[in-house]
């Protein structure tokens, strides 16, 4: 074991605060002296931070987005083409994401992502700062874990941060959009606890390599080393499973970077990392994926860590954070009565895709079907069938369900755990991954997932005549990955990864006119623009701005 703490690269930018919150985390009962005390507060804070309302500085004007990361998963996808508003789109708070309007670094959209990540990164890095430089064999388990967390969430950040602003490539015919060669490879201004004021100041963009290779990856081993041997008693605190399934995240992202670099040695030396720490991410946590009764419960329906064994890590949002709107639930559940987001707006899942689920899949069973005979759909609400049949549009979503079940209480059922990863993603980079060395392994594990956990009945799932190659492959584990995790900002990642194509725009189309945008490829807005203020106080950004993607493809007919 090393026995100082590492020290990642100088280059990067001061800012504000968030303040903490309550939250159901659980951290080690050693006693704690002083110093672990302020450290506690401190690491309580982060998660609290995440969920926090108006954390991008925004709430207090009157906009409904700004209620921390669960806001962003909004965010990201409305922006992908699978999910489809059937009702008022003027009620829509997350209409410029869904439509390609008002994207630019002056509209106050753009703070969402840039002021709640750097705030969280001060907050991991005030952490790190109390114990940086101390010999590793001084500190207490209580310590150490609290380091192995900071880390853990710092990696996590900057993983985001990249993952959003990276200009990657747009080669669409249809848009004169291009990104220019200046910024290719740039990720985002980098803030370490050492970071000076003037530093700030003067704060470019680090390369996209330079962020993986000094702050993500190292910080994620600094993790794993720290939390090698503890165990986390509850599913809101952060574990040794959480920091493998993190690993398996960032080593297919640079499979494929490596791919698209034509750099074959480092894409098969990432995709056997990510398969490797997929399975041990399986393993250590001991997770086995959702039920087709846990699926589809509806009272505990993808709002509790707790009432299943999926979940390997989960955020709580307290009910004293809860409003009627600035939450989750609110936007995406059709079944609560507080919100205009069940009969009025409503979420639904794209045409075309619901008509490629099998019918004998039953996360089919998360969106109405036009034929409401087709499934005896459970509700939360004793009214559950008249107002599925009457109310709610067709291919409406019932995947998220109100806290509880309480579809009336603003508080109580808008108290929802916001699920940050679950086991079942850890199948689909293993098997995609593998696929990469050994196309035949690649599609006997998402054979074996689909049969094991998702088919009904005596129907048998295989992908044998769409794995010929292992992009054929890669687009059907896609398909599938896209039905798993509809609704819960995993995909739009993976999509801008692939350089997928997103389409809304068909004839028999469930989406309102406005958000009918087709891309060929990666689409412009996948790329975020980084927002004024920050090109405001930190000049050496603002050359650097990824280009405007607002308007740029014209919704079709």
């Amino acid at each position: 074991m090393r026995k100082t703490i590492i020290k990642a690269l100088v280059i990067f930018a001061a800012v504000p605060s968030v303040l903490a919150g309550c939250i159901k985390e659980a951290v080690p009962t050693d006693v704690a002296t002083q110093p672990q005390v302020s450290l506690e507060t401190l690491v309580r804070g982060i998660p609290a931070a995440l969920v926090q309302v108006g954390s991008a500085g925004y709430a207090s004007q009157g906009q409904a987005w700004d209620f921390g990361l669960p806001a962003i998963h909004i965010a990201t996808e409305s922006m992908t083409g699978d999910l489809v508003v059937t009702g008022n789109t003027g009620y829509d708070w997350f209409a410029q994401f869904g439509t390609n309007t008002a994207l630019g670094s002056e509209y106050a959209v753009a703070a969402l992502t840039w002021n709640t990540y750097y705030s969280w990164i001060k907050m991991a890095n005030d952490v790190i700062r109390q114990i940086s430089g101390r010999d590793i064999d001084e500190l207490t388990s209580t310590e150490k874990s609290y380091l192995g967390f900071a880390y853990t969430y710092r990696a996590m950040f900057y993983f985001d941060l990249v993952r959003l602003y990276e200009a990657k490539p747009v080669t669409d015919p249809n848009t004169t959009y291009r990104v220019p060669e200046s910024i290719l490879g740039l990720g985002v201004p980098v803030v370490l606890p050492e970071t000076t004021e003037e530093q700030a100041k003067n704060n470019p963009r680090a390369s996209v390599d330079d962020i993986y290779n000094n702050i993500i990856i190292p910080d994620l081993n600094q993790a794993e080393e720290l939390l090698t041997g503890f165990s986390a008693t509850d599913k809101y605190t952060i574990s040794l499973a959480f920091v493998y399934g993190m690993k398996a995240r960032v080593y297919l992202e640079r499979g494929t970077a490596g791919d698209d670099a034509g750099d074959e040695s480092a894409a098969s030396e990432a995709y056997a990392k990510a398969a490797e720490y997929a399975r041990m991410a399986i393993t250590a946590s001991g997770c086995t994926p959702l039920t087709q009764t846990q699926w589809e419960d509806p009272s505990n329906g993808f709002n509790s860590a707790v009432s299943n064994n999926a979940w390997i890590w989960g955020l709580a949002i307290p009910a004293e954070s809860v409003s009627n709107l600035l939450g989750f639930t609110a936007h995406m559940s059709t079944e609560n009565a507080w919100s205009a987001y069940g009969n009025d707006v409503g979420r639904a899942i794209n045409r075309n895709l619901y008509n490629s689920i099998n019918r004998y899949d039953f996360r089919k069973h998360s969106w109405l079907d036009p034929d409401r005979g087709f499934y005896e759909y459970k509700s939360c609400r004793p009214d559950g069938t008249t107002y599925f049949r009457q109310t709610l549009k067709d291919y409406a979503n019932i995947k998220f369900r109100p806290a509880g079940g309480n579809y009336q209480d603003p508080i109580a059922g808008g108290a929802a755990d916001h699920c940050m990863m679950r086991v079942e993603e850890m199948y689909f980079i293993e098997a995609e991954a593998a696929a990469h060395s050994n196309l035949s392994e690649g599609a006997r594990l998402l054979n074996d997932f689909m049969n094991n956990w998702r088919m009904t009945g005596d129907m048998q799932y295989d992908c044998s005549s769409r794995a010929t190659t292992v992009e054929s492959f890669t687009n059907e584990l896609m398909l599938q990955k896209r039905i798993e995790f509809w609704g819960e900002g995993i995909v739009m990642f993976d999509m801008k990864r692939l350089n997928m194509s997103t389409r809304r725009g068909y004839v028999g189309t469930n989406a309102p006119a406005s958000y009918r945008l087709n891309t060929e490829g990666r689409a412009p807005w996948w790329n975020f623009v980084i927002s004024r203020g920050e090109t405001q106080n930190n000049p050496a950004v603002a050359n650097q701005n990824n280009p405007d993607p607002s308007d740029c493809i014209k919704p079709t007919n």
